[in-house]
């Protein structure tokens, strides 16, 4: 992680918030090195976001509220701000497919890495991901 945040732009906001190229709203993960937790257009959105050497992959993507109002959206633009060039990638259940391939389209991610209805969350786990379209993978299983 180190390397990684030598490349980002990350500024200090207060005693826990971050802001990652001018994107404020990241806290450190205190159970994970590899990874931030973001709230976005707080209090409605929430994720986290793991990064490594040129990817960010977002996990636990939460949007509480009425949908369609555009809240996931914009955090997930945000995401995109704050990590210019990075390979952006989710895996998803068949609920949120929709969602996650209009951000694609959009250009806010880089690709959905699950073919199949329901994500196995083991991204190590080569049985349920024998091929990926880019071969992401985080280095160890949760």
């Amino acid at each position: 992680m180190t390397q990684v945040i030598r490349k980002m732009n990350i500024e200090k906001i207060n005693k826990k918030a971050y802001a990652i190229n001018g994107v404020p709203g990241f806290t450190p993960n205190p159970r994970d090195e590899e990874s931030w937790y973001y709230v976005s257009e707080a209090p409605i959105c929430r994720c986290i976001v793991f990064v490594q050497d040129d990817w960010v992959e977002i996990h636990n993507v939460k949007v509480y509220g009425p949908r369609g109002e555009g809240h996931g959206t914009a955090m997930i633009a945000n995401i995109r701000q704050a990590f210019p060039g990075y390979h952006i990638w989710v895996n998803t259940g068949e609920c949120s497919r929709g969602f996650w391939e209009k951000m694609v389209a959009r250009g806010h991610i880089d690709s959905i890495e699950n073919e199949y209805w329901w994500p196995c969350w083991d991204t190590t786990c080569i049985t349920c991901h024998p091929t990926r379209a880019t071969g992401k993978r985080r280095a160890g299983a949760w």
